[in-house]
């Protein structure tokens, strides 16, 4: 295994979870056990939605993109809507 593979983050949580849940067995009720792995799953969900939307974001800022004399977009604004 490389050492790039050992250090990720999700490969981290889940080996951190495997130990907090081995030891935890001992003492927690079962139904508590449930509750605690939902919700580690959902934030070793959570954690990977940020990284991907975080590695998916351009590089560049949406300013440095634009040139100096284009035309600012006018700022929509909601419409009236007459009720009966």
């Amino acid at each position: 295994m490389s050492e790039q593979c050992r250090m990720c983050p999700g490969r981290v949580f889940g080996d951190a979870g495997q130990v907090l849940s081995a030891s935890f067995s001992e003492i927690v009720p079962p139904d508590a056990q449930l509750h605690l792995v939902n919700a580690q799953r959902e934030l070793l969900l959570a954690m990977a939605l940020i990284i991907e939307h975080n590695a998916s974001r351009s590089v560049t800022s949406p300013r440095a993109t634009r040139t100096r004399g284009a035309p600012k977009r006018a700022a929509r604004r909601p419409r009236r809507v007459e009720l009966d």
